[in-house]
């Protein structure tokens, strides 16, 4: 952007549609064309003679997103413009004009796909009945092919130049109905403003062809592999439901998981970079889904299954002659909790993720064990109690027969 040669208006060169810079990086094309066009009074389109007429080549499709954003993004403020009766010219340079087809039909044509464009436009609903005179005026000029008619082309140059420099003239580009009426102080600011707005615009993120066709194959290999995943998966659900606790669970699931996104890897990787690697964290998230299921069983299985091992062999251990009840749990706890981290992180798919958090439930077992050996306690000194009333009733029983 810059002033213009020995005039006082900024030129802004925007590059082109089907330039080789960005290739099919079309978002920036997207908020390049809506930034022109919400910022401009008057907005130089170029196509070549032969587009004339085609949707794609002429670059229709890329204007109805536009228009349609511009609407969305600047629609309250281009209804007051509009009231105002102040709109947008909109400029048509035909390029390596022959003069075959005489301009008038061009432009007729031209025109009737812009308004067959804007009669298509997803419009907000306080701005529906907008025409698209309301908001912009349509010229259109043409361009003498610059090495065939090189003299001509020059004066058609010259021409076009009178258009925005000769205010006598009636097709004098800068009419007062374009003017934006922003200080030259405050222009900055205000192009600041309108491209932060059209930064923001999720509706100009449309995919490129590139991006559609990565979605398409990223999405057939995920399932693919997700398909395989789950088949494997479903082998061992029904026993971690029925409570079983299954030897070296975390190996298998890494396993599982590992085959799974090298096969996604395999037949996704040489696709759009931007789709892949976000295909992959979705397929990602939706095998950590499944494993997170079996791992937090196998966790409350493990649990279930060391507690039962620590009470039947605290209990064996009260059965050995002259033991101390204090270092049959205190060793029965050391082996439990031992045999729980091992077990818990054997089955772990990530270390240091959160998703594969296994100490909440070694604490949740830490207070359980004591209170099972409290329980034990209970029991035992019960046992022994009623085992000594059992003796003193029986000794009673004696002593009353050898008196009678």
């Amino acid at each position: 952007m810059c002033r213009a040669r020995d005039m006082n208006f900024l030129v802004m060169d925007v590059e082109g549609t089907d330039g080789h810079e960005r290739g099919e990086d079309k978002d920036f094309e997207r908020k390049a064309s809506l930034f022109s066009l919400a910022s401009s009074e008057v907005l130089i389109v170029n196509l070549w003679e032969h587009q004339v007429g085609l949707y794609r080549s002429a670059n229709m499709s890329l204007l109805k997103t536009v228009f349609e954003a511009n609407l969305g993004l600047f629609g309250h403020k281009s209804q007051e413009s509009a009231n105002l009766n102040q709109r947008t010219l909109l400029l048509f340079v035909i390029r390596d004009y022959i003069g075959t087809t005489p301009l008038t039909n061009l432009q007729s044509t031209l025109a009737a796909d812009l308004q067959r464009i804007w009669d298509t436009l997803s419009k907000p609903a306080e701005l529906k009945d907008r025409k698209l005179t309301d908001y912009f005026d349509l010229s259109f000029t043409a361009l003498s092919h610059k090495i065939l008619s090189a003299e001509k082309f020059e004066s058609d140059i010259q021409m076009l130049r009178g258009r925005f420099t000769d205010k006598l003239r009636d097709d004098f580009v800068f009419k007062p109905a374009y003017h934006r009426r922003i200080p030259a102080d405050g222009v900055a600011f205000y192009m600041k403003g309108i491209w932060e707005q059209v930064q923001t615009n999720k509706d100009l993120d449309l995919p490129t062809q590139q991006e559609l066709l990565a979605q398409f194959r990223c999405d057939e290999v995920s399932a693919g592999a997700l398909t395989e995943f789950n088949d494997q998966a479903k082998l061992q659900k029904r026993p971690i439901e029925e409570g079983n606790v299954i030897n070296g669970l975390g190996e298998i699931m890494r396993a599982w998981r590992s085959q799974a996104l090298s096969r996604y890897d395999r037949g996704a990787s040489r696709y759009h970079q931007g789709v892949y690697k976000r295909k992959r964290a979705d397929l990602t998230g939706r095998l950590d889904s499944t494993l997170t299921f079996l791992f937090l069983g196998q966790l409350k299985n493990l649990h279930r299954d060391v507690l039962m091992s620590f009470k039947t062999e605290v209990v064996a251990g009260l059965n050995v002659k002259g033991h101390n009840f204090a270092d049959v749990v205190s060793k029965a706890r050391a082996r439990a909790e031992a045999r729980f981290r091992d077990g818990s992180r054997e089955a772990v798919i990530t270390e240091g993720d959160p998703t594969w958090q296994w100490k909440d439930e070694l604490r949740m077992l830490q207070k359980e064990i004591p209170a099972v050996a409290d329980q034990l306690r209970k029991d035992r000194t019960i046992n022994v109690f009623n085992i000594i009333v059992v003796f003193l009733l029986a000794i009673l029983f004696c002593c009353r027969r050898a008196r009678l």
